[in-house]
């Protein structure tokens, strides 16, 4: 199932969890450039949680980020980019939703931050 956060059946609890028509949310959420009508972020969900991918685009369609969750908590691999397509961010996550390291550059490409932490 897929619906626009702009539904009005669409509900956030305090605990962060997605209701649809109060029921736990299991599908994709949309949300889309209101002069356009293009998509430009999807967030998945399973049983009310971000589960699965999570993807947003620049109002052009070019990425804008990406990255996962697992039952609400970011996992893996995160990227965000700049305008221009140049990779802006990237995280890594543990299994627990710590970061374990993070990379930054800036719009011409140039390293400016590398880190990793003990998790």
């Amino acid at each position: 199932m897929r619906i626009d956060v702009d539904d009005p059946e669409l509900d956030m609890g305090i605990d962060q969890s997605l209701t649809y028509q109060g029921r736990l949310f299991t599908g994709e959420t949309i949300e889309k450039n209101p002069r356009t009508g293009q998509v430009v972020a999807m967030t998945t969900y399973t049983e009310g949680l971000e589960d699965g991918p999570i993807r947003e685009w620049y109002a052009d369609g070019a990425d804008r980020a990406e990255g996962q969750c697992r039952r609400g908590i970011p996992y893996g691999r995160w990227r965000d980019w700049h305008q221009n397509g140049q990779l802006a961010l990237e995280k890594e996550y543990g299994a627990r939703g710590m970061v374990r390291s993070i990379k930054k550059w800036s719009e011409s490409g140039e390293l400016v931050d590398d880190r990793t932490f003990d998790v």
